[in-house]
């Protein structure tokens, strides 16, 4: 994300934007400062806004809609704002959909990258087909996507819960009580793999 955070820099040092820094992008200091006059008060709001997107952009893939939930949780509408910035709701709503699609234009916002990146961090943390799904589909609207990350052979699921299961209870083996072995195929079933990878994972 290099030219993300280059042009994040530039806006800096021209003092279009005020400096919020990436080591705490969800703080929302100098949201409703004051503003110079060189621009008009949208934007300037704008300004904020992509700036902040490219911050968080720049210390991680961000999915489109888990990036649209974090500038609205950090750009929330107000009366405060209204007044300011002279735009009501749906605006700023608007505003914000923009700026994420112009980072998109730009390829700072990138789902597949995000998705590429998230599927492979999250399965070697042992986490299956299922729950990684789940997440994914909270932070992109690429379903497609991330359908086809997801499309691996039935060997490579069954390997990752295995080395899940080796990693929670140190073997393999299939406990000879039910009750231990339920609790071990319950682990299984909350990381997201299915009974057909769950009943084979024990030797």
């Amino acid at each position: 994300m290099k030219d993300a955070q280059a042009f994040l820099d530039e806006l800096k040092q021209n003092g279009q934007i005020p400096d919020f820094g990436v080591e705490n992008p969800d703080s929302n200091e100098g949201f409703l400062e004051p503003f110079d006059g060189t621009a008009t008060a949208q934007t300037a709001l704008r300004q904020e806004i992509e700036a902040r997107a490219v911050s968080l952009l720049a210390i991680r893939e961000h999915g489109d809609k888990e990036l649209k939930r974090k500038l609205k949780t950090k750009f929330p509408f107000s009366e405060a704002v209204q007044v300011k910035y002279q735009l009501d709701e749906i605006t700023l709503s608007e505003m914000i959909i923009e700026v994420v699609e112009h980072c998109k234009a730009q390829n700072w916002q990138n789902d597949e990258r995000f998705i590429e990146q998230a599927v492979l961090n999250l399965s070697h943390k042992g986490q299956g087909p299922m729950k990684i799904r789940q997440k994914l589909q909270q932070a992109s609207s690429r379903s497609d996507l991330i359908e086809a990350y997801l499309d691996w052979d039935f060997e490579d699921w069954l390997e990752t819960a295995r080395e899940a299961l080796l990693k929670k209870y140190g073997n393999l083996q299939k406990p000879e009580s039910r009750n231990e072995q339920a609790k071990r195929m319950r682990f299984l079933q909350s990381r997201g793999f299915g009974s057909d990878v769950i009943w084979k994972a024990f030797d």
